[in-house]
């Protein structure tokens, strides 16, 4: 859940709510009939009957509920997941789930008595203590959230290699000297993810090894955030050959570090390609249980192969 999110005060959700998870069963609300019914039994008339209850005519006690991302913006149409809890903690010291369903705005039978009603809408949430007395009522929560789209270039202007940059999303809170876990891991470039208003830490990876470039950013209620990341690093293909231009040498290990002996990537075989930050490297090959190296250096967006000599 996540700190920005909590703008109306109230209680603590449950800790077992997913942030922005859709039900995998949305629980069904509508009566349930006998597996077997006699067709002529609902044409017989027993005038023995007794007269309905004056109770049977009144309306069921219901909530219909709303949610918007600001108080005088219009409706979520659709993709919110609600979860009804009642007030008092179970057994298992956990409160209860009595209502779970999702679309936009949704209309629930409930019992009159008192509950707590939470909404995520992706990875923005809000929640709200709620009374449902006799016949229909109708509530309203404010996300108070926004969209957040991302994407990246390598250096000004050159677009990365397809499908290798992923984003993860941090809460700006401090960390008490540990490390934190993204509340959104590994977003891509081609998604829109919903967040409750409030400053993230954004940490982009281009390929699997040292590229990494981060920002922080700044989400408003109501709005889509656009922001652009640039990674200064390029892509190295590795390969290990006889001679200048030579076919590739297989059956051989990789490693790759830089100048203070930091290895940054490890591999084996002919052709491997690692995505490297800007810098000194050296790339050392081991093949027939001989070691041959040669120093490169990498430049931002100069995908480029490095080509290492047997000796």
């Amino acid at each position: 859940m996540l700190t920005p999110a909590q703008a109306q005060d109230g209680p603590v959700p449950p800790a077992d709510i997913p942030d922005g998870a859709a039900p995998a069963e949305p629980l069904s609300l509508a009566p349930l009939l006998p597996d077997q019914t006699d067709p002529a039994a609902l044409l017989k008339s027993d005038k023995s009957d007794p007269a309905p209850r004056a109770t049977e005519g009144r309306p069921q006690p219901g909530l219909t509920l709303e949610a918007k991302l600001i108080a005088d913006g219009p409706s979520i149409p659709k993709g919110v997941v609600w979860r009804v809890f009642g007030k008092q903690p179970g057994a298992d010291g956990k409160l209860p789930l009595v209502r779970e369903s999702s679309g936009g705005t949704v209309s629930l039978p409930l019992k009159a008595g008192d509950y707590i009603v939470h909404a995520a809408y992706g990875r923005a949430g809000a929640m709200k203590e709620i009374s449902v007395g006799g016949g229909e009522e109708h509530d309203t929560l404010v996300l108070n959230a926004g969209g957040l789209k991302l994407d990246a270039l390598v250096g000004k202007d050159q677009a990365p290699l397809p499908n290798l940059v992923k984003f993860d999303i941090f809460t700006d809170e401090p960390g008490n000297g540990e490390e934190r876990s993204a509340i959104v891991p590994g977003l891509r470039d081609d998604e829109i993810v919903r967040l409750n208003a409030g400053t993230y830490h954004i940490v982009s990876r281009y390929g699997d090894a040292n590229a990494i470039a981060r920002a922080d950013v700044r989400v408003e209620a109501g709005k889509l955030t656009e922001m652009r990341m640039f990674h200064q690093a390029a892509r190295i293909t590795l390969k290990l050959v006889s001679e200048s231009g030579g076919e590739a040498l297989a059956n051989t290990s990789w490693t790759v570090m830089t100048p203070a002996g930091e290895t940054v990537f490890d591999s084996a075989g002919a052709f491997p390609d690692v995505v490297l930050a800007i810098g000194d490297y050296t790339a050392i090959a081991k093949h027939d249980n001989q070691i041959h190296e040669r120093n490169f250096k990498v430049e931002p967006g100069l995908n480029r192969e490095i080509e290492v000599l047997s000796k």
